[in-house]
């Protein structure tokens, strides 16, 4: 069993401190440009020592999380919002997707030249991975912009799925080109959609619950139309701010989660459990044959070491649905997040939680089913 990783990683103190004098106009572009390379390349060196296969260069250069991304899509720009409210919200809110005409490709994508350092830093020691916000993620936001009528803010929603979708595979053939084999969707489209409240406002707005289902599948899987042979697809698929979603493995009408699993052309799945709730584990029959899946059994969000021993019995109840070769193990999501110094974590305990997990994997590889438990 080999070890993976969702792929974004806390910035050491230095490029923390070069943000701070960067918004105070303490630094310029260029100097922080470098300590942000320098910052990659030292989260390169960490992840090949942990002994992952594929490596990322850590979200450490995005500025606004997940949309990021889609900013740099043509169509989309940042709209500031700070000024609008007499008592401004919390600063991640603060940068809204505005759109300013049919979203495409853009072939300067900040992203393109942010993977072309990555993969000369690699220089073949390992595999290159670009993590992306899932396509469905981007179909929801427009979702919530539009009250849940995107037609009021696009030419019709089939044209939005297709466009989101084109603008998305263009990208990831470009990033194959530039050295880029694997691509990780991070998704919470799906795991929000098995969420009752989120659900609950969706109806209540009108939208067709399963309409989107089908839209959100669509969009996923015309992202990743005709890529090369060569090219892994990933799909992480988290709950959101409670990272683990609501496994229900009853394939009711309302359950996204079966056709997700059995129809999105994903060669991984990466999938976060709870070690105390061996129900959701039957969610894994609904994968097929063959397909790979990463188990987020350890936690990323606190320094804290993992239960080794519930970890494995949950591999080994895992293994009732998938192969054991078909295995992997990882975190249960990204160590990046904006309030980690209140939870106790610090950029080291990253490094230590996968080197602990790279030899709880070793263990596992060496151990007869018997002995595991």
């Amino acid at each position: 069993m080999k070890i993976e990783s969702i792929g974004s990683f806390l910035p050491n103190e230095i490029l923390i401190d070069a943000r701070k004098k960067f918004c105070k106009g303490l630094l310029d572009d260029r100097r922080l440009a470098d300590i942000e390379n320098r910052a990659v390349k030292d989260i390169v060196e960490r992840q090949i020592a942990c002994g992952l296969l594929y490596v990322t260069s850590g979200k450490l250069r995005r500025n606004h999380g997940t949309k990021d991304f889609w900013y740099g899509l043509n169509g989309i720009s940042r709209e500031d919002t700070t000024s609008k409210y007499v008592n401004p919200p919390a600063e991640d809110t603060r940068d809204m997707l505005h759109l300013t005409g049919r979203i495409a490709y853009n072939p300067d994508h900040p992203f393109f030249k942010d993977l072309i350092f990555l993969h000369k830093t690699v220089a073949g020691r390992a595999l290159c991975r670009q993590s992306l916000p899932s396509p469905a993620n981007l179909l929801l936001e427009i979702f919530n912009l539009s009250n849940g009528h995107p037609e009021r803010l696009y030419t019709n929603l089939d044209t939005l799925v297709a466009d989101i979708s084109d603008a998305y595979r263009l990208t990831v053939w470009r990033l194959y080109e530039l050295g880029c084999v694997s691509i990780l969707f991070d998704d919470t489209a799906c795991g929000l959609m098995c969420d009752d409240n989120f659900t609950k406002r969706l109806l209540l707005g009108g939208v067709d619950i399963i309409r989107l289902h089908r839209l959100i599948i669509e969009a996923i899987n015309a992202s990743v139309a005709d890529l090369p042979d060569g090219m892994e697809t990933a799909i992480y698929l988290s709950g959101g701010d409670n990272v683990v979603p609501e496994w229900e493995f009853i394939n009711y009408p309302d359950n996204i989660m079966p056709s997700v699993l059995k129809e999105l052309n994903m060669t991984k799945f990466f999938l976060p459990f709870d070690t105390d709730n061996d129900y959701s584990l039957e969610i894994l029959r609904h994968v097929p044959k063959g397909r790979k899946v990463v188990l987020g059994l350890t936690e990323a969000h606190s320094p804290f070491s993992d239960n080794t021993s519930a970890i494995s019995s949950t591999i080994l109840k895992a293994m009732r649905h998938i192969e054991s070769d078909c295995l992997y193990i990882s975190p249960k999501t990204g160590f990046m997040l904006s309030n980690y110094a209140c939870r106790g974590l610090t950029a080291e305990d990253q490094w230590r939680k996968l080197s602990e997990l790279a030899t709880f994997s070793k263990w596992m590889n060496t151990c007869t089913d018997d002995t595991r438990i």
